[in-house]
């Protein structure tokens, strides 16, 4: 009940956020901390770094396995980079089959939505970064130490999901909810407190029995 109670306070912060006017990303507000702009629909103005894509692999989405592309941007009149999530990407035939990451040239304005970077979970070994060709990069976790060295050691450590495609329509955006709806939660609650009054009634008749 408390797990499906934070899921709909979750919720309820991200509609809310979605509401509100865009934040304008620049060098001063792009330092502000994630917990104060998460969700928050946002405007940035600067160039793609077109030599660093980021194919995070292993993301499955409706049943099945793909990639998400990343590209980092740079905020105008600043040092500071932003990873840009440009989409989800299927797995064609074979991890070999790699997508074709269309570079963006010139200064470019975007719209996207300020969100949590995949976690990067418990590693078992070193995290591997394997370099597909001139301009692209596979990881299989989002490790931000790796990504510093390998981008830069201003990247900042959220990322924005676009909201719109940028010459990539092949690519699925995620516009969905921050974490699944809560009613799966009230099933297991619903199912816990039933085996709960049957254990009871069972302990009662028992009890009778022996009386």
């Amino acid at each position: 009940m408390d797990r499906a109670d934070q899921k709909k306070i979750i919720n309820m912060a991200f509609v809310e956020r979605q509401h509100q006017p865009p934040i304008e990303l620049n060098k001063e507000t792009v330092q502000t901390p994630i917990k104060d702009i998460i969700w928050h629909r946002v405007t940035l103005t600067g160039e793609f770094l077109n030599d660093k894509n980021i194919i995070l692999d292993n993301q499955i989405r409706e049943k099945k396995a793909g990639f998400i592309i990343y590209t980092p941007f740079k905020i105008l009149n600043s040092n500071r980079i932003i990873l840009i999530n440009r989409g989800w990407y299927p797995l064609v035939n074979s991890r070999k089959d790699i997508p074709d990451i269309a570079p963006i040239k010139e200064i470019q304005t975007i719209e996207g939505e300020v969100s949590q970077a995949p976690s990067s979970g418990i590693s078992l070994g070193k995290i591997e970064t394997e370099k597909l060709n001139e301009s692209s990069f596979r990881l299989q976790k989002m490790d931000y130490d790796i990504l510093n060295s390998l981008i830069s050691k201003d990247l900042v450590s959220y990322e924005v999901k676009l909201k719109k495609p940028i010459f990539d329509k092949s690519y699925i955006l995620d516009s969905g909810i921050p974490v699944p709806d809560s009613d799966k939660n009230y099933g297991y609650a619903f199912q816990w407190f039933a085996m709960a009054l049957t254990i009871l009634i069972i302990f009662i008749r028992l009890g009778a029995q022996k009386k």
